[in-house]
């Protein structure tokens, strides 16, 4: 994912990707309640808002499941999330999905492809009921008469999303496994963690076929990834959660990995 959370990309190597199976129902509920507040592809940072958006465009909504865009579509128009989830993924041969990303609250989707005329590369739905605004080619070119900063929230849009994905890309061909589960815990630690007896409880219950794939590895490797961890005293399980005895102790041992 473009991990640390915050409306990020999150990529998936493509070496990893055949070994990635469907997410269970069990995992889509977790990405469905990870990213309640806001999350993954572009940074919202920087961005008009939602309120600017909705005067331009139009409201529309879409259930669970529901396709916003299709792999290989020409888009005429983008959306802006205004509440919900979109996920970007991948439909293999063997009727596995691939998930590349999530898309969250003042996200953009669809607005590079509409703009260079450019097929999607995969698909969007929405993971939950999604309310979004929907801004047609025609009525962009007709803001942009009046308004020439929409071009400057369209150009950080496309380049934050290039830039992140580059972070990520660049974390994952320069780090091992080890190194980018601990990165991940550290995040969920950050955002979602609270005290709890001396040590940081993340208050959400991650598969481990989750964090594989916020990793962009296969489940064999991130449970043994994990059982190191455990192994050295570092993470622990505590009714379903994962609990982080030492933030400091975690971050040492991620270092050393590096060295």
């Amino acid at each position: 994912m473009l991990l640390c959370l915050y409306n990020n990309i999150v990529p998936i190597e493509r070496s990893d990707r055949k070994m990635i199976p469907r997410l269970s129902s069990n995992d889509l509920q977790f990405w469905e309640t990870m990213y309640s507040s806001g999350v993954p592809v572009a940074s919202s940072r920087g961005g008009l808002g939602i309120a600017y958006w909705e005067r331009i465009g139009s409201a529309v909504s879409f259930e669970k499941n529901q396709i916003l865009l299709r792999y290989d579509e020409i888009p005429d128009r983008f959306y802006v999330v205004k509440s919900g989830l979109v996920v970007a993924y991948e439909e293999q041969a063997n009727g596995n999905e691939l998930i590349y990303y999530i898309l969250d609250k003042n996200t953009m989707i669809g607005e590079a492809n509409m703009m260079l005329d450019r097929p999607a590369t995969v698909n969007f739905k929405a993971l939950e009921k999604t309310e979004l605004i929907c801004v047609t080619k025609t009525q962009l070119t007709e803001a942009m008469k009046n308004d020439p900063q929409l071009l400057n929230a369209l150009l950080f849009s496309v380049s934050n999303k290039f830039l992140e994905a580059m972070e990520e890309l660049r974390k994952e061909r320069n780090h091992s496994a080890a190194w980018r589960l601990c990165d991940t815990l550290l995040c969920f630690s950050e955002r979602y963690g609270v005290p709890y007896d001396g040590k940081v409880l993340i208050q959400k219950n991650i598969s481990l076929q989750s964090l594989a794939a916020m990793m962009g590895v296969n489940r064999a490797t991130a449970v043994r990834a994990m059982r190191r961890l455990r192994d050295m005293g570092l993470v622990e399980n505590i009714n379903g959660f994962y609990c982080v005895r030492s933030i400091d102790s975690l971050r040492r041992h991620q270092e050393l990995l590096d060295e």
